[in-house]
C-alpha cells in the first residue's frame, strides 16, 4: 500500500509543544508530513474576455449572497461565506513563506528534513547530516569529476554539503529524499536520492545514485519527485532532453524514458513550458504514464507562469497580462503588472496605480462574479 498523506511541520517534531497523535491516526502506523501549496501570479483596464473557438464567454456580474470583494486599507478582501481572505495591494500575493520542514515517522523512528539538512532519529537518538561525502563519492562521480568538484569548493563556487530538498515520498516504511546541491550561480550540479527504512531498528540514510538529469526543482524544499507505476520518479531535464527518470527498487536501477527537448518547468497535473529552439515557449499537459502530450499555448513572451496543480496560465507581455484557463481554453485579459491568484475555487485579480480596482473570477469562462469598487 502506497502512503502519501502530507503536511508540513513548522516546528520540528523534536521540539516541545509538538503532538502526533491526531496526525498520526490518518494513516495509522505510518505517516508523512509534506505541505502542497497552490498558487498563480500578477494584471488593469477593463478586461476583455476571449475564448478558444466553441467557448462562448461575456464579462457578467453575478450576484451571490456568501460571496463579497472590498477593497480597504490598502487591502483586497475576499469572503466566501464565513471564510476572509486579504492581501496587500501592493504585494505579489504568490510570496508566500517557504516551508520549514518535511518529515516521515513509524512509532519512535523519525525521518526529517530541516535546516540541518537530513536528521534521523531512533528514540532519543539523533543524527544530522548534510550528507557532504556524496560530493566527493564514486559511486556519484569519476575520478576527473571528483577532482573538478574538489577545485570547485576551493574557488567557493560549490558547496560539498546540500543546500535544498528537491522532493520527498514516502512507500511502505522507505522513505526517499531527494536533496539539491546548487552552486553560487544558483544552478543545480547534484540532486541524490536517499533512502531511509523506518522498519529498521536504527534506520540510517542509504544512497541509492544519481536520476539521470536534475528535477526543475528551486525552492528550499520542493515537491518535484512522486510515484508512478510503485516506482519513485521524476521528470528530470538532461540538457538534451527530458522526461520521467524513475529508480527500481528490486534491480537498484535507473530509467529514464524521454518526451521532450528544452524543459523550463514541469508542474504537478502534467503542465510543462519548454523552450523552443525558435525562441518561442510552449506550455502543454502531458500523461506521464503514456507520454501522451498535447500542446496547449505558445508564446514569445518570456514571463509565463504556471503553478503546481492548476490549470491557471498567466503570461506577461510589454502591455498586457493575458490569464487563461487551459482546461477551457477561455481568456481574460488585463493591463499589464496586474496582480493573480487563486482564491478557492476562483480567481481574483487586481491593480494597483493611482487606483486599486479588482475582479473576483469564476475561471471556467471568466465571468467575473465580483467587482471592487462596485
Amino acid at each position: 500500500m502506497l502512503t502519501t498523506l502530507s503536511l508540513v511541520l513548522v516546528l520540528s517534531p523534536f521540539g516541545k509543544g509538538f503532538s502526533s497523535h491526531d496526525m498520526a491516526s490518518a494513516t495509522g502506523a505510518y505517516t508523512s508530513f509534506q505541505h502542497f501549496a497552490n498558487a498563480t501570479p500578477e494584471i488593469t483596464e477593463s478586461p476583455a474576455v476571449a475564448a478558444e473557438p466553441n467557448h462562448r464567454v461575456a464579462i457578467q456580474t453575478q450576484s451571490s449572497s456568501n460571496l463579497s470583494l472590498d477593497i480597504e486599507n490598502k487591502k483586497i478582501i475576499v469572503t466566501i461565506g464565513s471564510k476572509e481572505t486579504s492581501f496587500p495591494v501592493d504585494s505579489d500575493p504568490n510570496d508566500e513563506p517557504a516551508e520549514t520542514a518535511v518529515a516521515f515517522r513509524k512509532d519512535e523512528n523519525w525521518a526529517v528534513w530541516d535546516y540541518r539538512g537530513l536528521t534521523i532519529r531512533s528514540g532519543k537518538t539523533s543524527n544530522s547530516t548534510k550528507l557532504g561525502d556524496i560530493a566527493v563519492s564514486p559511486r556519484a562521480f569519476t575520478r576527473d569529476q571528483i577532482k573538478n568538484n574538489l577545485e570547485l569548493f576551493d574557488q567557493k563556487k560549490r558547496n560539498r554539503n546540500a543546500d535544498g530538498l528537491s522532493g520527498s515520498v514516502k512507500i511502505g516504511s522507505k522513505c526517499y529524499f531527494l536533496p539539491r546541491w546548487t552552486d553560487t550561480g544558483g544552478e543545480t550540479w547534484l540532486e541524490a536520492l536517499i533512502e531511509v527504512d523506518l522498519d529498521q531498528e536504527k534506520p540510517k540514510a542509504k544512497f541509492l545514485g544519481r536520476f539521470k538529469g536534475f528535477t526543475s526543482a528551486f525552492k528550499p524544499i520542493d515537491e518535484k519527485m512522486f510515484i508512478i507505476n510503485d516506482q519513485v520518479s521524476i521528470v528530470a531535464n538532461d540538457g538534451e532532453a527530458w522526461g520521467v527518470s524513475s529508480y527500481i527498487d528490486e534491480s537498484g536501477d535507473f530509467e529514464f524514458s524521454p518526451m521532450g527537448s528544452g524543459l523550463v518547468s514541469y508542474y504537478r497535473g502534467g503542465y510543462f513550458i519548454e523552450k523552443t529552439s525558435y525562441g518561442t515557449y510552449i506550455v502543454g499537459q502531458i500523461d506521464l504514464l503514456s507520454g501522451v502530450r498535447k500542446n496547449l499555448y505558445e508564446s514569445r513572451s518570456k514571463s509565463v507562469e504556471l503553478r503546481d496543480g492548476s490549470p491557471i496560465l498567466v503570461v506577461r507581455t510589454p502591455t498586457s497580462t493575458i490569464i487563461k484557463n487551459l482546461k477551457t481554453g477561455s481568456i481574460v485579459t488585463h493591463q499589464k503588472n496586474a496582480y493573480v491568484t487563486s482564491v478557492d475555487k476562483y480567481v481574483l485579480v487586481w491593480t494597483y496605480d493611482k487606483k486599486t480596482s479588482a475582479w473576483l473570477y469564476d475561471p471556467v469562462r471568466w465571468t467575473a462574479v465580483r467587482t471592487a469598487p462596485n
